[in-house]
């Protein structure tokens, strides 16, 4: 953002809005993001107080700052809340079949805070702000209950995510839909639904981030040039539910259960840290490619990953994956088999220098000839049995070294 923008500081409270009240002040915050829109850009000002408000929109060169104590409540009305007339371009969600499926609504991307088609966009949040979705219930939401989401931004770039607290997002917590250099640092996460879904999105990092969901972490498919550094993700769906090209994630914690439910199982259990997510009805111009942990740490989950090409119920279809590693990992705490099946379409999967505990009475991971399988100095805790094709079973115990259907290095 340029100085002479930045030098522009718009208060809230100096258009009409006001604190600790029970009704939404939608209309004077608005007022206050059109002035700073009508100057060029600036610096949108929310001072320490708790607003209620519903759908506001952000425009191209402007700053959104919560001061520290300032608290953004969503509104539980929810006439309150729109799209602005304006499309993600996530296509999936128009298609029949998925919206009969999840019982998707028509004003499916209401949200709190909202920007299209813009450049320069940013929330900042001082220590101790806070935004809280408050769990709108909507029964004609996705589910049956779903209310709004939290922050929906499309075709946006240069976009900047900074230090505030997100929790009881009503569904998506933040939606970036093909938007393009985007930086997320140190933003918490607390309860709701996703985290951070980057569909058609690229060039975005996301580091020093505390993810504490009932949903999946990270999502979405056709992303390009992701870096995840430094992040906490603790889920009870998914930690990431993911595919595209160069997606490198270091020095992560993936950690389960989960310390808040999946609101529509009502369970607490991390379901996979890796499950891979593609489908046919959306468009994907990515190989899904160069996706890359090192240096993480993933526990206590009922299975590390999941990919079964062709697989319609976890939306695994329509793109196939190329290859994935995992370097210098720890990984524990895993219940039940791990499935990695290409099911004709060729994928590598990559070990090296991990440290793996597998699960105590089930396999570690079952692969078919779809999948080149390359260990390098893994070492297992116990014994760990990969099931192959043809009903092949090896069993693996210390620090091996494998490349399948070459040989077995001990």
């Amino acid at each position: 953002m340029s100085d002479e923008h930045t030098q522009q500081d718009f208060l809230v409270t100096d258009y009409g809005a006001q604190s600790d009240l029970n009704n939404a002040q939608t209309v004077a915050f608005q007022r206050c993001i059109d002035a700073c829109q009508a100057h060029g850009g600036g610096r949108v000002v929310v001072p320490q107080g708790r607003f209620i408000i519903g759908s506001i929109r952000l425009f191209s060169h402007i700053t959104f700052y919560l001061q520290t104590g300032a608290v953004l409540v969503g509104s539980e009305n929810l006439a309150d809340y729109t799209n602005f007339g304006q499309q993600t371009g996530i296509r999936y969600l128009q298609d029949p079949a998925y919206i009969k499926r999840w019982h998707l609504p028509a004003f499916y991307f209401h949200a709190l805070i909202a920007a299209y088609d813009a450049t320069d966009v940013s929330i900042i949040g001082a220590p101790g702000s806070l935004i809280d979705g408050r769990d709108v219930y909507d029964a004609r939401g996705e589910e049956g209950f779903r209310g709004p989401m939290g922050i929906v931004f499309a075709r946006v770039q240069h976009v900047q995510l900074q230090g505030y607290t997100f929790e009881n997002s009503a569904n998506w917590s933040h939606t970036l839909s093909a938007c393009r250099d985007v930086h997320i640092d140190a933003v918490t996460i607390l309860a709701g639904h996703d985290g951070f879904n980057l569909h058609h999105s690229r060039d975005i990092t996301i580091q020093g981030c505390l993810l504490q969901t009932g949903d999946d972490c990270l999502a979405g498919y056709d992303i390009t040039n992701l870096t995840v550094t430094r992040c906490l993700l603790n889920t009870a769906c998914n930690g990431m539910r993911i595919s595209g090209d160069h997606l490198h994630f270091t020095a992560c914690v993936f950690a389960g259960p989960g310390r808040f439910p999946h609101r529509s199982e009502d369970t607490y259990d991390t379901h996979a840290f890796f499950k891979y997510y593609a489908m046919a009805e959306d468009t994907i111009t990515t190989k899904n490619t160069d996706i890359v942990w090192d240096h993480c740490v993933a526990a206590n989950g009922r299975r590390f990953m999941t990919y079964v090409f062709g697989d319609r119920k976890n939306v695994q279809y329509g793109s196939p994956l190329h290859d994935v590693t995992f370097s210098h990992m720890m990984i524990s705490g895993i219940q039940h088999m791990s499935r990695f099946l290409g099911n004709g379409q060729a994928v590598t999967l990559k070990l090296a220098n991990c440290t793996i505990t597998p699960p105590a009475d089930e396999s570690f991971l079952q692969i078919d000839a779809s999948v080149h399988l390359q260990l390098t100095n893994v070492r297992f805790t116990a014994p760990a049995v990969i099931e192959m094709a043809a009903g092949e079973k090896l069993t693996l115990t210390n620090t091996v070294s494998v490349d399948w259907q070459a040989s077995i290095h001990e």
